[in-house]
């Protein structure tokens, strides 16, 4: 992955999520307590697929693989985060695997969606030109949240939903 050269590329964001401001940026190894901390706050019910693990171990491990393998975003609101997006390259594909969880006392403020908005950012200075996410279908927000970006169901799966971003159209507008 062009983890290095893609560093330089990414904008520092800022958000008014009611009175807070956050703010979003690289993740960086620093931040590793803090996102461990984040994930530790999720229930059963505010995870997808078994992740994040509810374990503190395999917790750690999966946090670890994806700084390893991935491109990470997180939103800090001071220095708490309250959301983490991640993209997964698929080498020699035209596209990337997408993740993003929002900490539960913070959704519902534009925080996933201004973290995927980063990610196709990220996805498009790595050459992507589409984004992938399963989300689970009992996750009503996140689906709609995926809708109003521009992604679009590309299989069901059970009750889950494949879902794809083509990012030309995205890229025009980023590019403004």
């Amino acid at each position: 992955m062009q983890a290095k050269r893609t560093r330089k590329l990414i904008a520092r964001s800022q958000l008014e999520s009611g009175m807070e401001k956050i703010k979003l940026r690289e993740f960086r190894p620093r931040y590793h307590k803090n996102l461990l901390r984040m994930y530790s706050d999720f229930r059963p019910e505010d995870t997808a697929f078994g992740i994040p693990p509810s374990r503190r171990v395999p917790r750690r491990r999966w946090i670890e693989n994806l700084e390893h393998t991935g491109l990470n975003v997180i939103a800090l609101a001071g220095r708490r985060i309250v959301g983490h997006a991640s993209i997964i390259d698929a080498p020699e594909e035209d596209f990337c695997e997408f993740i993003f969880f929002v900490h539960p006392a913070f959704r519902g403020r534009g925080i996933g969606t201004s973290l995927a908005g980063e990610i196709c950012r990220r996805a498009l200075c790595l050459g992507k030109s589409r984004i992938w996410i399963v989300i689970e279908g009992k996750n009503e927000e996140a689906v709609k949240a995926m809708y109003r970006i521009g992604f679009r169901i590309s299989g069901v799966y059970g009750g889950d939903y494949e879902m794809e971003l083509d990012l030309e159209p995205v890229s025009a507008i980023l590019s403004m």
